[in-house]
């Protein structure tokens, strides 16, 4: 069964970073270049690759 590149739930499609106001991660999907969701505890998302910045 061949997997529909076109879903959220790839790894690069969804990434997380630190929100400086709230001090909270968020995850953004990057192909929509929406939030998704913000979390209410502490701490990274597991399994969820953190945003870099670019040069």
């Amino acid at each position: 069964m061949k997997k529909n590149k076109n879903t959220p739930s790839d790894k690069h499609d969804i990434v997380q970073l630190k929100n400086p106001k709230s001090k909270r991660y968020i995850k953004i999907d990057r192909t929509i270049g929406i939030i998704v969701s913000q979390k209410k505890s502490p701490g990274p998302y597991k399994n969820i690759p953190v945003a870099r910045k670019t040069r």
